[in-house]
């Protein structure tokens, strides 16, 4: 039974360590790796088209893989535990959390901007995130200020958009912002990005136009 207003629930979480920060930053090493490489040859070879075009070809190819070297793959994988199982489900998203203000703070901000990773879940009558550390459960009306944001020069503004919201019973919350990261392209991720704030402007458009027909039919 869906729940009459929004919960939040936090507790220690065991996935987001230093360790797994590491982990994920050694994806974005391994990916500037051939761009670096590429950098040494040319240093050492005649100058041409081949040293001018080489170097912008990697970089271009890095970009493209952008979701990669933020080791989404990894985090697809440290998440797949904490799954539902189908139920009432009509969609679901790897995601990230970053809550502002921040839960984290100090070196944790610095190596990644997320504050919890798991899952995102549209259930018919609420949005529900099961996390690693923060459980919440949203009913759709209670959505307010729904926006798209630009992932910042960290994913290069290129990243798929995120999606921050705030909870009309929870003001002092402050907001909560998903993004999407389960993609290894960044066609992928803006692909996956559209589609989950599609699903929360459908579902709480929808939950709108109920409320008003219901205080239309009073």
């Amino acid at each position: 039974m869906p729940a009459a207003t929004a919960q939040l629930e936090t507790k220690a979480g065991t996935l987001l360590t230093p360790g797994t920060a590491v982990v994920m930053n050694l994806f974005g090493v391994v990916l500037m790796a051939p761009v670096l490489a590429s950098m040494m040859v040319i240093s050492v070879v005649q100058f041409g088209i081949i040293t001018f075009l080489a170097p912008l070809g990697t970089i271009a190819i890095a970009t493209l893989f952008l979701p990669l070297g933020f080791g989404n793959p990894y985090v697809a994988r440290l998440v797949r535990n904490l799954r539902p199982s189908e139920g009432e489900l009509l969609e679901s998203f790897v995601v990230q959390l970053t809550r502002v203000p921040r839960l984290r703070s100090g070196l944790w901000a610095v190596l990644d901007n997320a504050d919890d990773i798991g899952w995102l879940i549209f259930t018919n009558d609420t949005v529900v995130f099961n996390g690693d550390s923060v459980r919440l459960s949203v009913p759709y009306y209670e959505i307010h200020d729904l926006k798209r944001r630009n992932a910042g020069w960290r994913a290069l503004f290129a990243y798929g958009a995120q999606v921050s919201f705030r909870i009309a019973s929870m003001p002092n919350e402050g907001s909560f912002v998903f993004a999407e990261r389960a993609s290894w392209f960044l066609p992928s991720s803006r692909r996956i990005s559209a589609r989950m704030y599609q699903k929360f402007f459908e579902r709480t458009q929808g939950q709108s136009s109920q409320a008003k027909s219901s205080k239309a039919g009073v």
